[in-house]
């Protein structure tokens, strides 16, 4: 009999050190296991890049229930998980975002119903001419909530894009005053609905936050003189037109207006997963960075080349921007 009762007592402390990096050392508790995979890389980054989070729990009506808000260092501390609890038993849906709680966004909509939220850019009369804070977005339906040990899987997209923008004549005689341009990116896309779809009805400007010159030597060209911009915007769809436009400031004239991501997304079959090509829209949903460089004519109409990262395209025939 006490070989009996040693063994089940060997038997339990097992089973409760089997899971020791899990938050105790036994597993209790509703968890949402936050994953940030949907990146260009395919790697998980949630750990690096999730802040603090705000979860919106709804019921199987769309009724508010409840909202749970994580900061930083308790999400760290439970390792990207979430616990919900003080919530009766039943079906629920779990809106997920990292960044919401950031002053740079608010809250627009009725969040009484999940239907009716919207969340947005605060400021929307003016131009956006600041760095972008990091926004990520998470949903779960029809999730049985109970109180006892479980944990479910939110998979998050990033919301938010950086774009180092350069502007270079192909010749080595041609300097131009990156002070004389203005850059921005033009689209009714800084707002979004509980599952993520942009809803904007505006096109809000998103202007550069940082300008300057640039020297490029360059493989095919030597080097040359151009000029820089840092925009930020929000999420990019094939289905929401976003302008990207340069501007001569003495003269009005429009150096180019073309649509970002057409531009981008031209490079998005060039990379693969699992060896299929990226949709364009997938491209667009995990790449989160761009440097993008226009090699142009001398009087700056003609596209001659276009890199977007590492990738460079050439023009047919020096199409006109």
């Amino acid at each position: 009999m006490k070989k009996i009762l040693s063994s089940l007592l060997v038997l339990l402390i097992v089973s409760c050190n089997w899971i020791e990096d899990d938050v105790d050392s036994c597993p209790y508790g509703f968890w949402l296991k936050l994953h940030y995979t949907y990146n260009i890389l395919d790697v998980e980054a949630a750990p690096e890049y999730l802040k603090d989070v705000s979860v919106l729990i709804y019921d199987t009506d769309g009724n508010y229930v409840t909202q749970i808000d994580v900061p930083e260092y308790k999400l760290k501390e439970d390792n990207c998980r979430v616990k919900i609890e003080g919530i009766p038993e039943g079906d629920y849906q779990f809106v997920v975002w990292s960044g919401m709680s950031n002053s740079q966004y608010a809250v627009s909509g009725d969040r009484t119903t999940i239907g009716d939220f919207r969340l947005s850019l605060a400021e929307q009369d003016s131009a956006y001419s600041a760095q972008l804070p990091d926004l990520y977005h998470g949903y779960l339906s029809d999730i049985h909530y109970k109180d006892e040990y479980a944990i479910h899987d939110v998979y998050m997209t990033k919301n938010t894009n950086q774009l180092a923008c350069m502007i270079v004549p192909v010749s080595q005689q041609v300097e131009i005053d990156a002070d004389d341009y203005t850059m921005r990116i033009v689209s009714a896309n800084d707002t979004f609905d509980a599952w993520n779809n942009i809803v904007s009805t505006d096109a809000v400007t998103y202007e550069s936050f940082i300008k300057d010159t640039v020297v490029i030597n360059d493989p095919d060209y030597g080097e040359l003189h151009g000029m820089k911009f840092n925009v930020s915007t929000l999420k990019l769809s094939e289905q929401v037109d976003c302008r990207l436009i340069l501007e001569k400031k003495s003269t009005g004239q429009k150096v180019f207006n073309v649509s970002l991501p057409e531009y981008i997304g031209m490079i998005g079959s060039l990379y693969t997963k699992y060896g299929r090509e990226l949709t364009v829209q997938e491209y667009l949903d995990r790449q989160d960075f761009y440097t993008v460089i226009f090699f142009l004519s001398e009087d700056l109409e003609q596209l001659i080349q276009l890199q977007v990262n590492s990738w460079r395209l050439r023009a047919n025939n020096h199409l006109k921007l």
